[in-house]
């Protein structure tokens, strides 16, 4: 799929922010206008358009969600290098106040949109039992991701996933799992809970500096 959300353009956001000319606001644009067109693809073509993801054959479609995904991510390491470089203009309406903090913050839309992606995409095509246990996961790798980086938008990403997690067992899984299901849920939910605390003990004082 050469065009689809796994192919050109994740690259083409990828290219955009590690390009020579930094300097120009327009690459920022192109590369968050990518972003959106991937996250947009992505969800009402590859998820919930359902003509690539037959039951019978959905790994390799995993794959290519996957591949989108991971090349937005690992744009991630150049936004960075790109955030608050470009400032705001005089005057401007809200649009273009919207269009300025994106620019600015280059970086959220590189982690947000395959956040979001991979999460929808967990909650779809996996089975009801391990939804919970695969969000469990995602959380904790998102809160190593923000303690990596130091941003505080992907730590309270990483514990909402786990809030949402706890929510989903008291509220449905503990009731509509078979046992063996609701016992992996509990174990591993409650393994990444501890994880997190840990972490989150750990690297308190570094933490206290990014609230």
């Amino acid at each position: 799929m050469p065009g689809g959300s796994g192919g050109r353009a994740p690259r083409c956001v990828l290219a955009q922010l590690t390009t020579s000319n930094r300097d120009d606001p327009l690459n920022a644009v192109r590369a968050g206008t990518l972003a959106l067109m991937v996250f947009a693809r992505t969800m009402s073509h590859n998820l919930f358009g359902g003509s690539y993801f037959a039951e019978s054959d959905w790994r390799g479609n995993y794959l290519v969600v996957s591949a989108a995904a991971g090349f937005l991510l690992a744009s991630l390491l150049f936004a960075f290098q790109l955030r608050g470089r470009f400032q705001p203009g005089p005057g401007g309406g809200r649009l273009a106040k919207l269009l300025y903090a994106a620019i600015r913050r280059p970086e959220q839309l590189a982690f947000f949109v395959p956040v979001t992606v991979v999460t929808f995409m967990l909650a779809l095509k996996m089975k009801t039992g391990m939804i919970t246990v695969s969000w469990g996961i995602e959380a904790v790798l998102v809160f190593l991701l923000a303690l990596a980086v130091n941003e505080r938008s992907f730590r309270l990403t990483g514990l909402s996933l786990l809030l949402i997690c706890v929510g989903k067992i008291i509220l449905l899984d503990v009731w509509g799992l078979q046992p063996r299901d609701r016992y992996i849920t509990l174990i591993v939910v409650g393994m990444a809970l501890m994880v997190v605390s840990f972490l989150y003990t750990r690297y308190r004082d570094a933490i206290r500096q990014y609230l």
